[in-house]
């Protein structure tokens, strides 16, 4: 028995034998006979690259107004509410004006008891010849008005950017940041004076006495104006400009085109105001049993009533939407206390970029914006339409302050709310691509390693590259072909 188990025991190690050679082969195999590749890689491919500023920014309405009365009484009636529209020009809210309009009504009765004595021939032809000066006075209104436009806007502009913008830059050289902020300032305003001129020739059955002094005093304004920028432009040299002489004789020619524009608009507004007072003194002098002084005195009276008068109305000064209406119908406001508020229903967002990345960012660009209310899904577009040139110090950190416009009105939008942007500054389509991290920048030289076929080596080849995008990949403008294998990591 003992001699039939020791040949089966003796069979039995002989597999176990077989069995681990062939288990110690197949390892052997497996580890020399298919290498695995050293070396990760990314194929060289066609597709898009792109350059985005990341910054957050709020939103704000591009223009608004806080209005108050510019003098106390209690409040009569409100024609408005809040969340509603109104056009520039709407009643917004009017006082208790009965005592005023009877001060008027006086006013006048004694103007017209004056002026009884004139005789019905004389009235006609002084009337006649006053109202030919006033029709000449509102024709040189408008024209100084148009002639103000084309000086500010064909001529002066031409040495800012952005010159019709909240922001208006001058691109003119000036001897102190303090100058050139004055500048600036002084073109906003003057935006202001048109605006405030157009809504004079606006107005139903104006004054023309009134119309044609306020003509005067907006071109006085504008007149200090051209004359400080034509200071600046005089100044001009190509040393202090790095501009060549030719180059700056032909902007002093546009500078004094532009004052020579507004001095014949100034000629004619003071000419036909000229005209209209002596129309008026000579109108006053046929008036019978009174002196021209006393007619004069009790018409200034009736000015004077009518001007208190208007003071119990405020309008909108802007299309837009009402955001305030605290008073109520019987309260007592104060002069110049804030109960009402309109704002432009068009929004922009104002967001401060560090310096690191200003210089990509340019007016123009477009941007992709979420707000925060509506989640990452929902995109806003964006236009950078105003880059601010001084900086703006957050803790510790130089910004500049961006301001984008949204593209298309939008109901959903509203002040005060969150915006993320993302700015695209640059964009390349069609390109050649490669992961940023297989580049190797030695002095300025770019390379990158190509793996060979197996993995198992790879040559190192000088590239020339382009933009590099926010996504990790960067643009291959010469080395490289479609479907290279770059080594992007080294095992």
């Amino acid at each position: 028995m003992n001699k039939t188990k020791k040949p089966l025991l003796k069979r039995k190690w002989f597999w176990v034998v077989v069995a681990a050679v062939l288990v110690a082969g197949l390892i052997y195999w497996w580890r020399h006979g298919n290498p695995a590749s050293k070396y990760d890689t990314s194929p060289a491919t066609m597709g898009r690259v792109v350059e985005q500023v990341s910054v957050t920014g709020t939103v704000s309405p591009v223009a608004k107004a806080d209005l108050a009365f510019e003098k106390g009484g209690v409040i009569s009636k409100i024609y408005v509410q809040v969340g509603q529209m109104v056009r520039q020009g709407d009643q917004i809210a009017s006082l208790d004006s009965a005592a005023d309009q009877a001060a008027v009504a006086s006013a006048q009765a004694t103007l017209d008891d004056l002026s009884r004595n004139l005789t019905p021939e004389e009235l006609a032809v002084q009337k006649d010849a006053l109202a030919s000066a006033e029709r000449d006075a509102l024709n040189a209104a408008h024209d100084g008005y148009i002639k103000a436009q084309n000086a500010l806007f064909n001529y002066a502009d031409i040495f800012y950017s952005n010159p019709q913008s909240a922001n208006p830059v001058i691109i003119v050289h000036t001897d102190t940041y303090t100058a050139q902020t004055l500048l600036n300032q002084e073109r906003i305003n003057a935006s202001g004076v048109l605006s405030a001129w157009a809504a004079d020739l606006a107005a139903t059955n104006p004054d023309p006495a009134t119309l044609i002094a306020r003509a005067h005093h907006y071109l006085t304004s504008l007149k200090s104006f051209l004359t400080d920028l034509s200071t600046v432009v005089n100044n001009l040299t190509p040393a202090n400009a790095s501009m060549t002489q030719a180059a700056i004789n032909a902007d002093l020619a546009i500078m004094n085109t532009g004052l020579s524009t507004l001095n014949g608009a100034i000629d004619s507004v003071t000419t036909a105001e000229s005209a209209l007072s002596a129309a008026q003194s000579a109108y006053d002098l046929k008036l019978a049993g009174n002196s021209s002084q006393t007619i004069a005195a009790q018409a200034a009276k009736v000015a004077q009533a009518k001007a208190l008068l208007a003071q119990d109305t405020i309008y909108a000064p802007i299309d837009g939407l009402v955001t305030r209406a605290d008073p109520n119908v019987g309260e007592y406001v104060a002069p110049g206390q804030s109960g009402f508020a309109v704002q432009n229903n068009n929004f922009k967002i104002e967001a401060y970029v560090p310096e690191a990345d200003i210089a990509k960012v340019a007016v123009g660009d477009l941007a992709s914006s979420t707000l925060d209310a509506y989640g990452s899904d929902t995109d806003f577009p964006a236009r950078v339409i105003a880059i601010d040139p001084a900086e703006t110090v957050l803790e510790g950190v130089p910004t500049y302050k961006v301001t984008l416009v949204f593209v298309n009105p939008d109901q959903r939008i509203r002040s005060g709310m969150t915006a993320n942007l993302e700015i695209l500054t640059h964009e390349r389509q069609n390109v050649l691509t490669i992961p940023f991290r297989a580049v190797t920048d030695n002095g300025g030289q770019k390379s990158v390693k190509i793996a060979s076929a197996d993995g198992q080596s790879y040559t190192t080849v000088l590239i020339t590259t382009g933009l590099k995008g926010s996504d990790g990949l960067i643009e291959v403008t010469s080395g490289l072909k479609a479907g290279d294998q770059v080594v992007t990591y080294i095992k």
